[in-house]
């Protein structure tokens, strides 16, 4: 199923497909902080060991973090990437090698094991679109920006025929679930997560389309165009609206 390509002008904010000139150490950045438990036990609670590991596979195709399974929110006054969302499905191609990196360490077999292959089993597996991170940097969070990125995502996925979401946050971030609850998400079950030291408390949410979705998110207005090149916005006058 063919994705979208969409660039959503929101004022200082545009929510676009992740492009492989995109500043990668930002993308890091943001996967790195979705989930306190993973990236930082994976990389040794330091982000130049992430940034290494990943800077090269972001722009392999077959691994789950390729550029193209990335969404992003770009603030244009700060120049720089804010919010992401990884989205696998069914259709993407996931067919990258970790052996070598399973046997590298104990700390990469374990994530790649219990975390990235059962996020592989989930995209294969669901009728959807498996959400593997949501994320804003910390220091803009509370702006609304990640309901941005993740309603303008989900409508334009249902706008070329998806029709089901699924993702899972911590029990206990109130913040995440209210976003998802405010976005047509809902609570299927409570499960356990994994960490090198204890379980954790987690929460599934599932979408389905026709399930409430602000009308803001059904509309797709003000685009902007890319130079190539240079990366950089150029307004157009090109718009779209788009019906479900």
């Amino acid at each position: 199923m063919e994705k979208p390509e969409y660039e959503v002008n929101l004022g200082d904010i545009v929510c676009r497909r992740a492009r492989k000139t995109d500043n990668l150490d930002e993308i890091i950045d943001l996967i790195y902080q979705t989930d306190p438990y993973l990236y930082p036990y994976w990389f040794e609670n330091d982000i130049e060991n992430a940034r290494n590991f990943l800077k090269e596979k972001i722009l392999t195709e077959g691994f789950v973090f390729y550029y193209e399974n990335l969404y992003i929110a770009y603030d244009t006054k700060k120049n720089k990437i804010v919010g992401l969302v990884a989205a696998i499905d069914p259709t993407v191609n996931l067919d990258y090698d970790y052996t070598p990196y399973i046997n590298e360490s104990e700390r990469s077999k374990y994530i790649i094991e219990k975390y990235i292959f059962d996020c592989i089993h989930e995209a294969k597996t669901i009728d959807g679109i498996y959400i593997m991170n949501c994320a804003v940097l910390e220091e803009c969070r509370g702006q609304g920006i990640g309901r941005k990125l993740l309603g303008h995502f989900i409508g334009n996925m249902e706008n070329v025929g998806y029709n089901s979401f699924k993702l899972d946050c911590l029990l206990h971030n109130l913040r995440a679930k209210n976003l998802y609850h405010g976005l047509g998400f809902k609570e299927m079950e409570e499960t356990q997560g994994f960490t090198w030291e204890m379980p954790i408390e987690l929460v599934v949410f599932v979408r389905h389309k026709g399930e409430y979705l602000a009308e803001e998110f059904q509309k797709q207005e003000n685009y902007k165009g890319v130079d190539q090149e240079s990366n950089e916005y150029v307004e157009s006058d090109k718009s779209a609206e788009r019906s479900r």
